[in-house]
């Protein structure tokens, strides 16, 4: 009986992780044709969904391969992986919708939008919530997985050195892809203060998903 809940949960899994990476994969695919490919690619919002593409594509090709996930190297990337399309899920829904809102900016609401704001983050944390085993995260790990955000912030800046610019929505291209970045209109101090707060809630964020993984690896124990 065990070894059948296990196939279960194997095929379960596999079959889950097949649909992320297909609505990732349509909401990808949707964005690159509306907009410049280039341009999109520069966006975090492209980048953490293409990162977590792939760790639901090592995840898949783990379990079609009947290969146990007790690597480090796995589980640090399925954690930054995880965090970073969370910070796209918040920052979209909780900072940006709001600011688009404010400013009668028209944004989101697309099959698009939802796909790579909302299915894609959200079924990434069901993945780890219903099939990854539990306790395997490091107390170093939240501040590890910082390195994506970090890596992207230098990003931007490189994208801007070589003239990239950014249009997501109606109006005039933008030399920064979102406005708690836009130093030239806001000043180094004010951007500062954002991208502190955002860090802040990005690393407390990631230090509750790591005591999440604590306490029900010890509720399984039980």
């Amino acid at each position: 009986m065990e070894k059948i809940a296990g196939n279960g949960r194997r095929i379960s899994r596999i079959i889950f992780n097949a649909a992320l990476i297909c609505c990732g994969g349509v909401g990808v695919a949707l964005t690159l044709m509306r907009l410049d490919a280039a341009m999109a690619l520069s966006a975090f919002t492209i980048q953490s969904n293409l990162l977590c593409l792939v760790a639901a594509g090592v995840t898949l090709a783990r379990e079609t391969a009947r290969r146990n996930h007790k690597g480090k190297t796995y589980i640090f990337f399925k954690g930054m992986a995880l965090t970073s399309i969370l910070l796209t899920f918040f920052i979209y829904n909780f900072v940006l919708k709001p600011y688009f809102n404010a400013t009668n900016q028209t944004q989101g609401g697309s099959l698009m939008d939802t796909l790579i704001h909302v299915v894609v983050p959200l079924m990434a944390l069901v993945d780890f919530l219903v099939f990854e085993e539990k306790g395997r995260f490091r107390p170093w790990h939240p501040l590890g997985w910082t390195a994506f955000p970090i890596y992207y912030i230098g990003y931007t800046a490189v994208y801007k050195a070589f003239g990239g610019v950014y249009k997501f929505s109606e109006g005039a291209a933008a030399k920064f892809p979102y406005f708690f970045l836009d130093y030239e209109t806001y000043g180094l101090k004010t951007v500062g203060i954002w991208v502190l707060f955002i860090a802040i809630g990005f690393i407390g964020f990631s230090y509750l998903l790591f005591g999440l993984d604590r306490v029900l690896a010890k509720i399984k124990k039980v």
